[in-house]
């Protein structure tokens, strides 16, 4: 079992001292002047997004740093321990804590609370079974840790009156005189210290997550924005643009871009990936088993979703379409492969073969018509099927077959409309979105839609309800350039630019963040510039070299040569000289050999 090590922090609103949090309570009392402050569930669920991602991922007592709000918190991984003798608490001991207990060392008997994750933090501390070592939270019905009663002298004897720590009056037992204890007394010497407490994770967190996997194989390797869809399974697949730096045919620095193709599932293992693919400028919409994917000039593809290779389109599909549609025209698709969009003030539906079809079905479409007048206020769109406004920022087909659209008219508004073309919702939205990106909606298997406004992610409910999920200055997030995906669960995807991507629940709780995993590194144009200046000092070198050493043989040779030619020279001189001596000798030798 991981476990992280949190100490928490914060100042008193009305005394503007330090105050520790030692539990995770909505109220905590400050010990210096005994008043409560209040801490949201929004608050805890901020501070502790950073130890619940990266806390498993730390090395052994690896130390880090949060804040939200007033609140700071320091965490580091480190296994449960008494805060009196240090010794590490049994894990076996905190798995068989069913709803809460004190644990009681025994080294040194102090006791430490230790209670499973009370149902209304669940979804807060996603992954974490138990909280250890806190202060006994009496709203939790937590146990009261043993204590000896607390006493105050008598003012008229000296007598060590009992305080029981909630009244302030009391009754001497040897004069029987009565006793206030003053404030300063109660709260003297009972400041706390910011102690740690820990959070327990599930046996299945493991270091070896497939996340750092994907990061590390490239696939959050993008400079635009990617394009993506989810399906209903939850899978992910995501189409983008790497760029890289290489050498071309003739050695000059190039720029080079790959059109990559991947999936992962929930868990983020990878399922395949395909590179050398056709840009993909549009959604990848995600049919029962296929991928409808829309490149340049309106072309459609139909790949596998099981396997990423290209399959027949449904229906005797056209490769193209015969409408230009608009370069950031809200584009959603239908179970029949049919895509519906916004042009011209109407919506039109266009089916796989190229031809025009109904949008709501029936030879009298309102939504195939041209509109005059259009709407501008969501509140006067008939319950009937409608005229959508002049212009439309958001299309998305839900799971069941209904239409969400947000327009970004007089007042940015969002509505709901059943498979038929009723309205079931309009809402008023607090911002505008991202002008000229279509990749703003999505919704969930529920009805649940999320839409991406500017520093913004809104979720409206089934019935209507708006809540901000997401804040760019809360949560770190950018301002701007960014693309939403949902999952079928409620959960969803943000992309940003330069490979940034994240994964929250449908509460906003941080699951996966791109940049917090270990990157493959690239090379950087500078980076080949300096290596392609190396590799060409080091071929001038080596030729150089090349030059040295043949010039050295060649006069190696040549005195080689030299030598050789002197030797001929001497020999010939040689035999040149003692041919006369031999002719001498032998005339010599032969005249004395005569009479």
């Amino acid at each position: 079992m991981i476990s992280v090590a949190v100490k928490v922090e914060t100042e008193c609103g009305t005394c503007r001292l330090p105050m520790p949090v030692n539990t995770l309570a909505r109220e905590v009392s400050c010990a210096s002047c005994g008043r409560p402050t209040e801490i949201g569930g929004d608050l805890w669920q901020a501070l502790l997004r950073d130890p619940l991602y990266n806390g498993p991922r730390l090395l052994a007592n690896e130390a880090r740093r949060s804040s939200a709000g007033k609140l700071t918190a320091a965490y580091l991984r480190r296994g449960p321990s008494c805060q009196g003798c240090q010794k590490e608490i049994p894990l076996a001991a905190i798995q068989e804590v069913r709803e809460q207990a004190m644990l009681r060392c025994d080294r040194c008997a102090r006791q430490t609370w230790v209670r499973a994750v009370p149902a209304p933090l669940a979804g807060a501390l996603a992954n974490i079974t138990h909280l250890v070592g806190e202060d006994p939270d009496p709203l939790a019905g937590a146990p009261a840790p043993e204590t000896e009663a607390a006493t105050f002298p008598c003012p008229h004897c000296g007598s060590p009156a009992v305080f029981d720590g909630v009244n302030r009056a009391s009754t001497c037992r040897f004069c029987g005189a009565s006793v206030h204890v003053p404030d300063d007394f109660v709260y003297r010497g009972r400041r706390r210290v910011a102690a740690h407490w820990y959070l327990c994770f599930h046996p299945s967190i493991t270091l070896d997550a497939p996340a750092s996997q994907a990061v590390a194989a490239g696939l959050f390797d993008w400079e635009g924005l990617p394009v993506a869809a989810v399906d209903a399974e939850g899978n992910l697949y995501c189409a983008a643009t790497q760029v890289h730096w290489c050498y071309d045919e003739s050695g000059d620095v190039r720029e080079r871009r790959d059109h990559v193709l991947w999936s992962v599932d929930p868990s983020l293992n990878i399922r395949w990936i395909h590179r050398d693919r056709p840009e993909a400028v549009r959604l990848l919409f995600c049919l029962k088993d296929a991928l409808v994917v829309v490149g340049e000039g309106s072309s459609l593809r139909w790949l596998s979703s099981s396997t990423g290779t290209p399959i027949d389109g449904p229906r005797g599909a056209a490769p193209r379409i015969n409408v230009e549609l608009p370069a950031y025209a809200p584009l959603t698709c239908y179970p029949d492969g049919s895509l519906l969009f916004h042009r011209d003030d109407r919506l039109r539906r266009i089916a796989p073969n190229g031809e025009e079809i109904p949008v709501w079905g029936g030879s009298g479409d309102p939504g195939n018509e041209a509109d005059d007048d259009p709407i501008s206020d969501w509140e006067d769109v008939p319950d009937c099927p409608v005229r959508l406004p002049g212009f439309v920022d958001g299309l998305y087909r839900g799971y069941d077959d209904s239409l969400y659209v947000v327009s970004p008219l007089s007042v940015c508004t969002f509505a709901r409309f059943d498979a038929h073309g009723r309205k079931i919702c309009s809402v008023k939205l607090p911002e505008r979105p991202p002008m000229e990106e279509p990749h703003i909606l999505g919704a969930d298997l529920h009805g649940n839609a999320y839409v991406l406004l500017y520093g913004l992610v809104a979720r409206i409910g089934a019935a209507g309800d708006l809540s901000i999920v997401l804040q760019a200055e809360r949560d770190a997030l950018p301002g701007s350039k960014m693309r939403i995906a949902v999952c079928p669960d409620g959960s969803f995807w943000l992309f940003g630019e330069e490979g940034l991507a994240w994964k929250f629940e449908s509460g906003g709780r941080l699951l996966f963040a791109s940049e917090k995993e270990p990157r493959p590194k690239k090379v950087t144009k500078d980076e080949l510039y300096e290596r392609q200046k190396a590799e060409q000092a080091e071929a001038f070198l080596a030729h150089a070299e090349r030059l040295r050493v043949r010039r050295i043989e060649e006069a190696r040779g040549e005195i080689e040569w030299k030598e050789r030619q002197n030797i001929k020279i001497g020999c010939m001189l040689a035999i040149l000289l003692a041919v006369p001596l031999l002719v001498f000798f032998a005339w010599a030798i032969w005249g004395r050999s005569q009479p």
